[in-house]
């Protein structure tokens, strides 16, 4: 009971925080800088002991840590000279007028603040917990799937590591730039040849682990593991490409979170919390390091060569501790930067609610927009992105409820963003299986570049499931006349 009040309370403090910063706005007072980290660092708070007190799941927590990482750089602002100091870099960036003006920061941590705000509300308006015996009775729940039968799954396994090697850069970085190396889809406007690669293989890992044929799930464990470490490593991270690291990250939650109760750990009683740790700092570490030197090792010819690389990225600071406070989110944050700088300064139009029915315009995939002579109002070239003052592509998330509808915009989709990520984990937990498995897997893939690119990566993402998901029915039918 005393734990439910606690909750009621919280609640009625996001409440009264969020209309109380939308009144604020709109009599153009913002938040100081201060308050909008300690939002940020209260929000993080309550959502971790929500995730401890099982109110909320991984995926959850996931979603609110990709949406606030960039904000990040926000802190320093706390210290920061806005009268004196004349850096020449931000947030490992070329500083430009928005970054040193203290009202436009003012405003962006506010609208980040705010949005964090309207994701734990969201998050709040659930409070059910996830069910424990989610990690029970493993035989049974088991008994419940159907697998693929070994030569279909097989099929399934190929294509993906096909649509990765197309949408792959041809070159690995030793041999060619990764700026210069293109791949076989380029010109075929078929973008999300990748993110397909990846939601295939997703299905043949979560089939593969909850195979109830002993043999059969062995052998295709073995092959699932070396298809995604070939796609990891040779086709992505020595071609200079990150994209695949969520989709390890996400993997990893499908065996050792999950599906725990299904998998060799159903004996643990403690999740390996250590692993998982040790795994998303060397993710991270990777993703840094190969972002910082993937341009570099074209003209590498030997090994002293590669030494002293090394030796000048570390002189010059490029890989270095301080470095890993810059990343590909920072190029992120400057788009929140560009709507608040615009909106202060008058330059930002008020869409109410355009750019979502250009998203909704875009839903046909490139390649049949080119059969058909459909232009897409959003797409590789032109959208939200293609406004921003400053920015190095995409949007973060915070951008288009901004631009359409300002504050009350913010608050409102974040509200949808938490309700809806929390209440669909739950409800997957309920009935562990190959789909239910795999979109989440999915989402954590696609999760940096839904909050630091735009809406437009999620909506691919779950047209890309519903499809597949009809397929794997379609499979399943004709594995079940097959005894392998």
């Amino acid at each position: 009971m005393a734990i439910r009040m606690i909750y009621v309370y919280e609640f009625l403090v996001i409440f009264t925080l969020g209309l109380v910063a939308t009144i604020l706005f709109y009599n153009d007072i913002f938040f100081p800088i201060l308050i909008s980290v300690g939002i940020f660092t209260i929000v993080s708070i309550l959502l971790l002991r929500r995730f401890l007190d099982n109110q909320i799941g991984f995926l959850t927590l996931m979603t609110w840590i990709v949406y606030a990482f960039p904000f990040i750089h926000i802190v320093p602002y706390l210290w920061f000279d806005f009268i004196y100091e004349d850096p020449l870099l931000l947030w490992g960036l070329a500083i430009n007028p928005y970054m040193v003006d203290e009202q436009v920061i003012i405003l962006t941590a506010m609208i980040g603040a705010v949005g964090g705000l309207g994701f734990i509300f969201g998050a709040a308006l659930d409070n059910r917990k996830i069910l424990p015996s989610i990690n029970l009775d493993a035989y049974t729940k088991l008994k419940l799937n159907n697998s693929l039968a070994m030569p279909i799954w097989i099929i399934w396994v190929v294509i993906g590591i096909s649509l990765s090697w197309l949408s792959a850069p041809q070159d690995v970085i030793f041999t060619a730039k990764y700026t210069t190396s293109i791949s076989d889809l380029q010109n075929s406007n078929f973008s999300s040849a990748w993110l397909i690669s990846y939601v295939i293989l997703a299905f043949a890992f979560s089939d593969a682990i909850l195979d109830c044929n002993r043999s059969r799930k062995k052998n295709k464990k073995l092959i699932i593991f070396f298809s995604i470490v070939f796609v990891v490593i040779y086709l992505q991270l020595l071609r200079g490409d990150r994209e695949s690291l969520p989709f390890v990250l996400g993997v990893m939650l499908v065996y050792f979170y999950w599906a725990k109760g299904l998998t060799q750990l159903n004996q643990q009683k403690k999740f390996p919390w250590a692993i998982l740790g040790i795994s998303i700092i060397s993710l991270f570490v990777i993703s840094m390091v190969v972002g910082s030197v993937r341009s570099l090792l074209a003209d590498i010819s030997n090994i002293d060569d590669i030494l002293y690389l090394f030796n000048d990225l570390k002189d010059s600071n490029i890989i270095s501790i301080s470095n890993l406070l810059s990343g590909t989110w920072s190029g992120a944050l400057l788009t929140p930067l560009s709507v608040a700088g615009d909106y202060i300064y008058g330059l930002l139009p008020l869409k109410l609610g355009k750019t979502y029915l250009d998203l909704f315009a875009s839903l046909p995939p490139g390649f049949i927009a080119d059969i058909i002579g459909y232009v897409r109002p959003i797409d590789a070239s032109r959208g939200p992105a293609y406004e921003m003052r400053y920015g190095m592509g995409g949007t973060h998330a915070v951008v288009v409820p901004f631009m359409n509808f300002q504050i009350i915009g913010v608050i409102a989709i974040l509200i949808i963003f938490g309700y809806m990520i929390t209440r669909y984990e739950k409800k997957s937990l309920k009935k562990i299986n190959v789909y239910n498995l795999s979109s989440m897997c999915t989402i954590v893939t696609v999760l940096p570049h839904w909050m630091w690119y735009g809406e437009k990566n999620i909506i691919n993402a779950l047209i890309i499931l519903f499809i597949l998901s009809i397929m794997h029915k379609i499979s399943l039918l004709f594995s079940n006349p097959i005894k392998i």
